[in-house]
């Protein structure tokens, strides 16, 4: 199929419809339209002479590599419902709100989550920590899930593309063979002005936004006090998460061990051991109405549609790699003459690697590969490519509903991506901002200088 194009190219442009079409229009979960997506590709790839044998290898190959996203996806299911349980999330509500009050709390969220993704470089981390804090606080201000969500996302993102400790940062570092500080000097260029207008916006948004609550912030800190033993050893797991992110722990062990203690904090506090495994499994339940939707939920079983989505996502990548459609599809990139042009389609790839692989790294990795020898041949600096993969699929990858890069935060966050996505301004912003740059910069500023 390498050499297919006209095959290759229907191939990805069925799987692009077929996904968009069931999850935007017809709002079903993604794995639906994934599994439909895969099923049609495999029985493509079988006409044109691969193998059944050869695709279900591909696609197990493929499944191996989400193993360590579905883990990562249980343990926040488990750590979330335990943090429910325990009162460790009710802590930190409690004593959150005396910092961040109802005026400008939409923009002082952006904020204050912009800040701790900087330093931890992780948007998963962020949002597993101050993010499900300050969506405890949106339900008691009375302010709309879905846009402070997106708030949260914008300001877990701007780490996750732009921290010096972000993974992200070191595999476009990679990618790019380039010293990492140079990737930094070359991002933050349409870092900052992003910023500041995401900023201004969510100002503007907090000047006008109008909240709807049905209770106070005093009855609820009344419920809390009532319902949960406010301890030192409830912020044990949270101080924990942030330390091993900082430190570069693995996500996987960093919520394993975030969860192991969280375990122990219930006991400590006098939950029953098999009843706070009950949660782990399958959620936590408060028994007080008018704030149960704040302190119920969360569990493994809560993960297991995600479970899905990484299932056939994965599956559907190994066969996309495996049969050579994606290359197929760009392999007269090569042709590019412009570096206005190069830029423009390293972030279009960038994108549908994001949308078709639902793989934030492979939306860098993908593109890298197909475009480094065209920059190379341009003799334009690789920091512009890496810029263009930075503003499209990349920080794309958070607001696409079938991305495990926004499926992650999504399940702390107990908010659906299609919601907060018109809301998520940051990653809204970053490709236009990156075209408008591309457009004003002179072309003398990444061209490549000889080596004599």
């Amino acid at each position: 199929m390498e050499n297919k194009f006209g095959i290759s190219f229907i191939s990805f442009l069925l799987i692009l419809t077929i996904t968009m079409t069931i999850v935007l229009v017809f709002h079903r979960p993604p794995y639906i339209p994934l599994f439909i997506s895969y099923m049609v590709t495999f029985s493509i790839a079988i006409i044109y002479g691969f193998s059944p044998r050869n695709l279900l290898h591909m696609s197990i190959e493929g499944f191996k590599k989400g193993i360590n996203v579905m883990a990562i996806l249980l343990l926040i299911g488990a750590l979330v419902a335990l943090w429910k349980q325990n009162g460790t999330l009710p802590a930190l509500i409690y004593y959150a709100s005396h910092l961040l009050k109802p005026q400008g709390f939409l923009f002082m969220s952006f904020i204050i989550t912009s800040i701790i993704s900087m330093i931890l470089g992780t948007a998963v981390g962020t949002a597993s920590t101050i993010g499900i804090v300050i969506m405890g606080l949106a339900h008691a201000f009375g302010y709309p899930f879905p846009i402070v969500a997106g708030a949260v996302i914008s300001g877990s993102f701007i780490g996750d593309r732009t921290s010096p400790l972000a993974g992200n940062v070191i595999l476009l570092s990679d990618m790019g063979e380039i010293e990492q500080y140079n990737v930094l000097k070359s991002l933050f260029k349409t870092a900052i002005p992003t910023y500041v207008i995401t900023g201004l916006v969510y100002y503007l948004f907090s000047l006008h936004i109008s909240t709807s609550s049905m209770y106070n912030f005093d009855n609820l800190s009344n419920i809390i006090l009532k319902n949960y033993k406010l301890n030192f050893l409830l912020f044990l797991s949270p101080i924990l998460i942030l330390l091993l992110a900082f430190l570069k722990i693995p996500t996987r062990i960093n919520l394993a061990t975030s969860v192991f203690i969280s375990y122990i904090v219930s006991l400590l506090n006098g939950y029953n051991p098999i009843n706070s495994l009950i949660v782990i499994l399958m959620g936590n339940t408060f028994a007080v109405e008018e704030f149960k939707s704040i302190f119920t939920g969360g569990g493994m079983i809560s993960i297991l549609p995600m479970i899905g989505v990484v299932t056939f996502a994965t599956a559907l990548a190994g066969i996309l790699e495996g049969t050579g459609i994606i290359k197929a599809v760009f392999k007269n990139a090569q042709r590019i003459k412009s570096h206005k042009i190069a830029y423009l389609m390293t972030m279009l790839l960038s994108t549908l690697m994001a949308v078709i692989t639902c793989n934030q790294a492979l939306s860098v990795i993908l593109p890298s590969r197909i475009m480094f020898e065209v920059f190379k041949n341009l003799n334009i600096k690789n920091e512009m490519m890496v810029r263009a993969i930075a503003d499209s699929g990349m920080i794309l990858s958070g607001i696409i509903p079938w991305n495990l890069a926004a499926m992650l935060p999504s399940a702390v966050l107990g908010v659906k991506v299609i919601n907060y996505l018109p809301y998520a301004y940051l990653n809204l912003l970053f490709p236009l901002i990156s075209i408008i740059f591309l457009f004003l910069e002179s072309n003398k500023d990444y061209q490549e200088i000889p080596v004599k």
